[in-house]
């Protein structure tokens, strides 16, 4: 079994239209994202379950990437797309997300404790966490990182 994670930017704009999309037209929903999204500067290359484990890895941790402005478009866009992250440029989060302040062990432990268990599992985490972080240090004011592990 195998998932990806794709980065999309979006407009800040674009996301009520996303959410109402995503409810009544999913079709409509993935055409309105390829016409309104951008790719990220850069790939992710690890498993879906990856940035999925660091997504909650995080989450234990008090690290919160979702605005609490988007949780009914959120989960509307879940809804039609899958499992759904929506991040927003915030004070600070560049700082939770650098890799030097997270140990590869604990990521290892981490992925251990969900029942993922490879030698690369620390690296594949720290990966994760860089390209967060530069990610969503690039984000302008008005746009929206939306995470998509599918």
């Amino acid at each position: 079994m195998s998932a990806i994670a794709s980065l999309t930017v979006v407009p800040r704009d674009s996301i009520t239209e996303l959410a109402r999309l995503a409810r009544t037209s999913p079709s409509s929903f993935h055409t309105y994202l390829a016409e309104h999204g951008s790719k990220t500067r850069q790939e992710y290359d690890w498993s879906g379950y990856c940035m999925l484990y660091v997504l909650t890895y995080l989450e234990e941790r008090g690290i919160d990437l979702e605005p609490s402005e988007f949780n009914a478009e959120s989960e509307a866009i879940n809804s039609a797309y899958g499992l759904t992250t929506l991040i927003t440029p915030a004070p600070g989060l560049s700082e939770q997300l650098d890799p030097g302040a997270h140990r590869e062990e604990e990521l290892a432990a981490h992925f251990a404790d969900m029942g993922v268990v490879f030698e690369e599992s620390g690296l594949a985490g720290l990966d994760t966490l860089r390209l967060l972080r530069d990610t969503i240090s690039d984000l302008r004011d008005d746009q929206v990182l939306l995470i998509n592990i599918g």
